[in-house]
């Protein structure tokens, strides 16, 4: 599959809806972009740790403890919902 996707003014570009469907994307996900040798892989964020930097600048430090309770409680919140949109 190739696809290409234009740059904004800012440096931003969109993931194309093939892209999005094939890494199984939904809005509010987050990437990971690493770099392969001469090349930059973009995959879905799997662990907490793919999410360093993501809050960076909206708020206070916290340790990792603290974020990952946070983390748990917001994934159980949201696995706990019975309205479809989990």
């Amino acid at each position: 599959m190739t696809v290409t996707a234009k740059i904004t003014s800012k440096g931003q570009i969109t993931l194309p809806k093939k892209v999005r469907d094939l890494l199984h994307l939904k809005e509010g996900g987050v990437v990971v972009f690493e770099q392969e040798e001469d090349k930059i892989v973009i995959k879905p964020a799997q662990s907490l740790m793919d999410y360093k930097g993501y809050l960076r600048g909206r708020g206070k430090s916290a340790d990792a403890d603290t974020v990952r309770d946070a983390a748990r409680t917001y994934v159980g919140k949201k696995a706990g919902r019975r309205d479809g949109r989990g």
